[in-house]
């Protein structure tokens, strides 16, 4: 198991160190009698030692048996704590005595010797518990981040697949009004709504684009409305030059763009200029407000798709503030590619 392999090296240097602790005061108090002597006495120390360390990690293997029996984690582990004590005391024991009565020849009585063992015996099974718990605390943690990285992944790659058919589904309405009307732009409109859709199916599995290159397509889905409405619609933008050096969830301009004309009257003197700059850290998209008082199949897509894809990169809040006379958008600035 992944754990034995992880803690091998503690069991190891535990035991040794253990068995130096004790072995030290026993030869500050002179019980030694020669190298040989304290040489039985160091084997026998780590023999119980590695032998407790070995059951409890084959008792570990048995976890998911015990499970079946002990629903409860704290009868299971309160199971394992006292079957682990009662087999490392009966190693002791063991271990003590076929030593004690065949090799040692010592000064003091059997149970000093038993008494030590247990006393070694509780010292393991309290750290072998509590390595255990952080271990088992540490799989949970990268458990769970893994489990929060592959759910991000799955909601960017739904909102990106929102963002194509939203946009499809409001172009060929606006294309089917320049049809409608015979008008003579249609053919270029066409032309520009492909090279539009080029890029949206080209940067479809990237999570970021470079700000300048998304900008660049929002200025040609400008010219698609500018197309339709001629001068009732306008495009500025007026960004400090390091800020087209940072990054934004693809099509985040085109659809703030989208989302401005989608909502409000454009013609009959009501001109809808939309404006893009820069204030504070934050990339700013803000249009006068001149509501439409129906808006027709309006899919809620545009901004909450914004906000979450902005939320599952950066965890940086989409700021929306609509005011008597303008409606902004304040999109947090991503320097990280």
């Amino acid at each position: 198991m992944k754990f034995q392999r992880y803690f091998r090296k503690i069991a190891v240097w535990s035991t040794l160190a253990i068995t130096f602790f004790f072995m030290l005061n026993r030869a500050v108090d002179g019980e030694y009698k020669d190298v040989l002597h304290a040489s039985i006495d160091f084997l026998v120390l780590c023999t119980y030692s590695i032998l407790i360390w070995q059951f409890n990690f084959a008792l570990d293997k048995q976890e998911n048996r015990l499970k079946k029996f002990f629903k409860s984690e704290a009868i299971r582990l309160f199971v394992q704590s006292a079957i682990s004590l009662f087999v490392g005391i009966t190693l002791v024991v063991v271990v003590e005595f076929i030593v004690h009565k065949t090799i040692k020849e010592e000064n003091a009585p059997l149970p000093f010797f038993i008494f030590r063992g247990i006393l070694i015996n509780i010292i393991l099974q309290i750290l072998f518990y509590a390595v255990r718990s952080v271990y088992q605390i540490q799989q949970v943690q990268v458990s769970n981040a893994q489990l929060m990285e592959m759910s991000a992944k799955a909601q960017m790659d739904l909102l990106r697949q929102q963002v194509n058919p939203h946009f499809l589904f409001n172009a060929l309405n606006t294309l089917k009004t320049l049809v409608k009307s015979n008008n003579p732009n249609a053919q270029d409109f066409i032309v520009q709504l492909a090279d539009v859709y080029r890029y949206l199916l080209q940067n479809n599995q990237k999570e970021k684009v470079s700000l300048r290159e998304d900008l660049s397509i929002a200025r040609s889905y400008a010219s698609l409305i500018h197309a339709r409405f001629e001068d009732n619609f306008k495009l500025e933008v007026e960004l400090s030059p390091e800020i087209y050096e940072t990054y934004t969830p693809p099509n985040t301009f085109q659809l703030l763009i989208e989302n401005a004309v989608k909502h409000n009257v454009i013609g009959n003197g009501k001109a809808l200029l939309v404006e893009i700059y820069n204030e504070d850290g934050h990339i700013i998209i803000r249009n006068n407000l001149q509501p439409k008082r129906t808006v027709e199949h309006h899919t809620g897509l545009g901004l909450e798709n914004i906000h979450q894809r902005y939320q599952l990169l950066s965890n940086q809040e989409v700021k929306v503030l609509k005011g008597e006379k303008y409606f902004e958008v304040w999109l947090p600035v991503l320097s990280e590619k």
